[in-house]
């Protein structure tokens, strides 16, 4: 990836030699519904994310990692990830021309982040009739949405069938010209036999022509995405207040105070163009509990993004993944975090986040602090940086981040306590998480001296204490490349430097991350996503897959598996 702000970069060529160097290090296969993704051995997928604009030449690269049910394997997971995509960047790239940032935002000034995804109880009892009933009552918006959505891509479709056969007809007759002859570059079915022991570099070059007639242009993808939104936007709405009705009320009413403190756990830290500085940019963005981040200025905590696909998603004639909506459980967003780079900070996210989804289903959770406005109040501390900061609850008491944390803390441990076999990765967690609040304190003198002991472990304490190894005085422009060069994936990124300095234990064991690298989770859906990519990505088996199903040919059989 170039400098953030280059917009000269081809996202899509960067793709496309980013998925061939992957391919050298791990066996990797196309997705059956999104070209622009990728999944590997390990079973995590790199995607080309194009945004709602469907604009090449402002993508970025996303990782997603395996559904992991452990929050160690997650981060190593993560970390793993991490490590592929700098290494295969490293071999299609000079060093000098680019930088691979973990970014928490864009050029344009978008809020990005990192999502989790979480399996949760959609609804329980009466609400539970009431979400069945309201999806059924959905379905015939749904007909006539599917319907209107399939005449305005086959309407596209022929149109861009057309404007392809143009470009390429011209492409051919421009290239086949006598002073064009040594570039090598025509399609396979027009070379002449002279052109057979040409350079090496002009299959390469051919090839990209050739991918590149497989995508629609920018500027047809956006009068897509355009229209496809107005047919569905009606529906969407109505979906939208389904979910703010029923779904997840158990979760939103025991966890919102939580999330709005979490962030002093796993914020990376941000300066704004104004030179403060915050503990979250992420969270700051937040404006909503439970929404559909894809909409207008949403920024919900609950993401349900992905039970939209599920409405919309699917052939016209096909409605199983509508049935899917019909069950108890379903895959949630949580979209409030940083991209970190510490350790720590993820897997206390990851494993706190965790610990507490499992007590509000598991163990019914009642008795949580509950505070006036959650979104103001996530708001404020994600901008607290001298941990200083109260809010009011239900009842009246001011409340500062760090105290909301143990109460929380307190609840997970009492639950934990009255429970039989209990693992061990849960007390680890609970003791990481209380070691964690009890360091996490600024003198009560000065209010600014940083506790020494998180440093390189707590992101967004790691990024104040480097900047305020600056002198006073320092332009806005400089402290900036720190908070930027802060995730950079390379041995020049200063959140590696500084971690190698001191030498500081890591929380997941290399061997954990090389075998994170090569192999999938085994009590996962993965571990047969993995297998099949590593015995067949080889093969002449038009193997395609996705989180859920892979489909693939042998012998002439055309064969469909479920995960």
């Amino acid at each position: 990836m170039r400098h953030p702000l280059d917009q000269s970069r081809d996202s899509l060529t960067d793709y496309i030699g980013l998925v061939t160097s992957l391919h050298r290090q791990l066996p990797c296969a196309p997705s059956v519904s999104n070209p622009l993704r990728h999944f590997l051995a390990n079973g995590s997928s790199i995607s080309l994310e194009t945004g709602g604009v469907a604009d090449f030449s402002a993508a970025l690269f996303e990782t997603a990692t395996p559904e992991c049910s452990s929050p160690r394997d997650l981060v190593a997971y993560e970390l793993a990830n991490e490590q592929l995509l700098e290494q295969a960047f490293t071999e299609v790239r000079n060093k000098s021309n680019w930088s691979l940032i973990k970014s928490n935002t864009d050029a344009h000034g978008h809020t990005l982040g990192q999502h989790e995804s979480y399996d949760m109880r959609i609804a329980q009892g009466g609400w539970l009739i009431g979400w069945w009933c309201g999806l059924i009552g959905m379905f015939p918006m749904l007909l006539v949405y599917r319907l209107l959505a399939s005449l305005w891509m086959l309407l596209l479709h022929g149109l861009w069938m057309v404007d392809k056969y143009v470009y390429l007809t011209a492409l051919k007759l421009f290239l086949l010209k006598p002073s064009h002859a040594k570039v090598g570059v025509a399609p396979k079915a027009s070379r002449k036999p002279q052109e057979e022991n040409s350079s090496s570099g002009s299959g390469e070059l051919e090839e990209e022509v050739w991918v590149r007639s497989q995508f629609m242009p920018t500027r047809w993808l956006r009068v897509a995405a355009f229209g496809l939104r107005g047919l569905h936007r009606p529906i969407a709405y109505v979906f939208e207040c389904l979910i703010w009705l029923v779904a997840l009320r158990s979760q939103r009413r025991e966890l919102a105070s939580f999330f709005a403190t979490r962030s002093i756990l796993d914020g990376s830290g941000y300066i704004d163009e104004q030179g403060r500085y915050w503990v979250s940019q992420r969270a700051a963005s937040v404006n909503c509990v439970i929404g559909f981040g894809s909409y207008g200025r949403n920024r919900p905590i609950f993401r349900c993004d992905a039970l939209l696909r599920e409405l919309f998603a699917g052939p016209f004639w096909s409605f199983r993944r509508y049935v899917r909506l019909f069950r108890r459980r379903q895959r949630i967003e949580l979209a409030i975090g940083d991209s970190g780079m510490c350790q720590q900070s993820q897997y206390l996210r990851f494993g706190v986040t965790s610990l507490l989804l499992d007590w509000v289903e598991i163990g019914q959770g009642t008795g949580a602090p509950r505070l006036q406005s959650e979104i103001e109040s996530m708001n404020e501390f994600a901008r607290d940086w001298m941990l200083v900061r109260t809010v009011q609850d239900s009842k009246n008491r001011d409340r500062s981040a760090l105290e909301l944390q143990r109460l929380y803390l307190k609840i997970v441990k009492q639950w934990l306590g009255k429970k039989e076999d209990v693992p061990a990765e849960a007390w680890d967690i609970v003791g990481m998480w209380q070691t964690t609040l009890n360091q996490m304190v600024l003198k009560p003198q000065t209010q600014t001296e940083l506790p020494m002991t998180l440093i390189g472990r707590i992101d967004w304490l790691t990024k104040l204490w480097l900047l305020n190894q600056m002198e006073s005085g320092t332009s806005w422009q400089v402290r900036k490349k720190i908070d930027i060069r802060y995730h950079e994936l390379s041995e020049d990124g200063y959140h590696r430097q500084l971690t190698n300095y001191l030498n500081l234990a890591p929380v997941i064991r290399d061997s954990e991350i090389a075998r994170a690298r090569r192999t999938p989770p085994n009590d996962s859906p993965a571990r047969r996503r993995g297998s099949l990519i590593r015995e067949l990505s080889g093969e002449n088996s038009e193997l395609r897959v996705d989180w859920r199903n892979a489909t693939y040919e042998l012998d002439g059989t055309r064969y469909s598996v479920q995960f």
